[in-house]
């Protein structure tokens, strides 16, 4: 193998001209593959694999590393960056080139509001490596988190990665319209939690649980159910792991997947079904199948449940009756499809210590909520209240160590926040550049405590700049939700802790428009109709956020049978914060 001394010019003035802003960096003899090796993570950005990006996380420096290889003509130059949700605007980038006297350019560079280019004045991508073989070219750097310039800000919620290629050997890309480039988008979670994979037992093994060659139907929303078995376990076992089977070719049609495990009573008989259904509600006589085994999003990786817990399955009287649960979105409307996805389950017989179980928090699917159209940001909230929680988890709490925020397409932005006794905790769980197309089970940092009486308040921050008309709460991909489904140990009875607003509220609300200001509002409309039939003035808009932060709460407290615990859930108070959590002054 031979490989070419690349000499990197590195910018560090805005002013490429000025030789005595150059350097060079000479390393040689070191190979992709042997420093990929020393990277935990990596993905390629595009499909063609003409982009591969490896990176690790150095969290006592605050820095990440980063390996890149890519493939482009000699007449060719590409960028690499970051922005908020993949816009080609407003992004932070670094750019490779080579001018027509043989000289190669390494340039941290950002996009204006009209994505053109322009040299940052300081330099913080910090080249060690650069090498070439052929059309093959591959650098190693690094980053802060923060630069303190006004640079993107690396966290540990989803990063939208744009690359992108452009044509000839420039003497400077400062002006160049990257837009104009056709950039591409990888999301990843870029700042991963420190911590070390779980080692599988070694009676691990393995069963699929997946949809029956289903013809997915040509309509934009279908929810397909398919009741099937699990394998026969004479004794309990524990799932220790699972991740989604997408079937290739249909990886932009499955939105996302439940596995629901069926309860057999004396008198529950489980039929037989396999087919399309609505999202409000299980097929007829499958109400006994709630209780979560398993879950997978767009985007999400494999779930590795830590050393000490495990996901109860088989036994004496267990039933192997489970519901599968395929969320289609088709807005192509596409017909002719087969799809057989689904989920794989890694399960051994060597039981941990605690049985571990997924709640779901924030609001409930129901179309009591709503977005008025044309917003940048709206704020939605749902609660886990103090007495759900105080009734349903054990005197020693329970301890949360995934999360996986939902939302449909107007969500940008979600969060949990954890509250005990009016005092604001670290936050569970945060997203602040959320993506409906990449919807992980993140593993956090470390297992949170949630206590008996502890409240947790999910919220997600929606844009409809580009509707016409209010997105109200549902199951359809162009309704909305707002949900965080934890994954903790050990496993208790409280499954469902989520909030509405009560409906005298919102009718109440109704009632108002239509005398103060003569809005076509009225009882006998559902509430879907009447809030498309509202005119979204700005004073509207900021009634219904009054409404919506004020307004007592109906709680859904329910067990994993689907009762509720005993208990009054109408008419709760939102949870307040008498004591917000402390966050340290910024470093910049």
């Amino acid at each position: 193998m031979i490989q070419e001394l690349l000499v990197i010019a590195v910018v560090v003035n805005s002013d490429p001209a000025h030789a005595g802003c150059l350097y060079c960096l000479c390393q040689l003899y070191k190979t992709a593959l042997a420093r990929s090796r020393g990277l935990r993570y990596g993905t390629y950005l595009d499909h063609t694999h003409r982009f591969h990006l490896a990176w690790d996380v150095d969290y006592p420096r605050e820095t990440v590393n980063f390996h890149l290889t890519v493939r482009v003509g000699t007449d060719q130059w590409f960028g690499m960056g970051f922005s908020d949700y993949g816009e080609s605007t407003n992004a932070d980038v670094l750019v490779v080139w080579t001018n027509s006297r043989g000289t190669h350019f390494f340039q941290d560079a950002y996009t204006d509001s009209t994505g053109r280019l322009h040299i940052d004045r300081k330099q913080d991508y910090h080249l060690t490596d650069a090498w070439s073989r052929g059309h093959e070219t591959e650098l190693v750097f690094s980053r802060k988190f923060e630069t303190c310039d006004g640079g993107y800000v690396f966290d540990n919620g989803t990063t939208h990665i744009i690359y992108f290629v452009g044509r000839g050997n420039p003497k400077s890309v400062s002006g160049v319209n990257v837009t104009s480039l056709h950039p591409g988008l990888q999301r990843v979670q870029l700042l991963k939690p420190d911590i070390p994979t779980p080692l599988l037992p070694r009676d691990t093994w393995t069963f699929d649980i997946l949809a029956p060659k289903v013809r997915v139907p040509g309509k934009e929303t279908t929810y397909w159910w398919y009741r099937t078995k699990l394998p026969p376990l004479r004794k309990k076992h524990h799932i220790i792991q699972f991740e989604g089977i997408i079937q290739k070719g249909n990886e932009n049609l499955v939105h996302h997947m439940e596995v629901f495990h069926c309860e057999v009573g004396a008198k529950t008989r489980i039929p037989n079904f396999n087919g399309p259904g609505l999202g409000e509600g299980k097929p007829p006589r499958l109400e006994s199948c709630r209780k979560v085994i398993g879950a997978w999003a767009m985007g999400a990786k494999a779930l590795p449940y830590p050393d000490e817990a495990g996901s109860p399955i088989g036994g004496e009287n267990y039933s192997r009756y489970v519901l599968l649960e395929v969320h289609y979105n088709n807005p192509g409307l596409k017909t002719g499809v087969i799809d057989q996805s689904g989920i794989r389950f890694y399960v051994t017989s060597s039981l941990r210590k605690y049985d571990a179980g997924i709640m779901e928090l924030g609001l409930e699917y129901t179309n009591k909520m709503a977005i008025p159209p044309d917003q940048p940001h709206f704020h939605l909230t749902g609660y886990c209240v103090s007495d759900c929680t105080r009734v349903g988890l054990p005197r020693q709490g329970i301890n949360i160590f995934a999360s996986q925020l939902h939302t449909h397409l107007t969500g940008k932005k979600a969060y949990t926040k954890h509250v005990r006794h009016g005092q604001e905790l670290p936050e569970l769980n945060r997203d602040n550049h959320y993506s409906p197309h990449f919807q992980e089970i993140r593993l956090l940092p470390k297992p949170v405590r949630v206590l008996p009486g502890d409240a947790l308040i999910t919220s997600c921050v929606d844009n409809t700049i580009d509707r016409q008309n209010a997105t109200i709460g549902g199951f359809a991909i162009t309704d909305e939700m707002c949900v965080n489904y934890v994954h903790y140990y050990p496993a208790v009875e409280l499954e469902v802790c989520k909030s509405s607003i009560t409906t005298n509220a919102l009718h109440s609300f109704f009632r108002f428009l239509n005398k103060w200001s003569e809005e076509r509002t009225s009882p006998g409309h559902g509430d879907r109709e009447n809030y498309q039939s509202i005119k979204w003035t700005p004073l509207n808009v900021h009634l219904l956020n009054s409404l919506y932060a004020s307004a007592p709460l109906s709680m859904q407290c329910n067990m994993s049978s689907g009762r509720r615990f005993p208990g009054e859930w109408e008419g709760i108070p939102p949870t307040k914060i008498t004591e917000p959590f402390w966050v340290p002054e910024e470093k910049c």
